[in-house]
């Protein structure tokens, strides 16, 4: 069974300590797990848009976290 991962990762900024993200398409509970590690060691810089792909190739696959947040500074 596949779904959309939903999560967050570090972001240095003043507004907000975290960054809510999602990936670009359904992995399966396998994948999500490596994602997970990944993402524990990412931080992000501000300004991030919504919408805007964050880290592409996660986990060296055709699988991008994509911002579901604006954040300025």
């Amino acid at each position: 069974m596949k779904s959309i991962l939903t999560t967050t990762v570090r972001i240095n900024s003043e507004a907000s300590k975290l960054l809510p993200v999602k990936t670009d398409k359904p992995v399966a509970y396998e994948t999500a797990m490596e994602i997970m590690k990944e993402v524990a060691e990412m931080e992000l810089v501000p300004p991030v848009k919504l919408g805007e792909v964050v880290a592409s190739g996660v986990c060296g696959k055709k699988i991008n976290l994509i911002s579901t947040k604006n954040v300025e500074k």
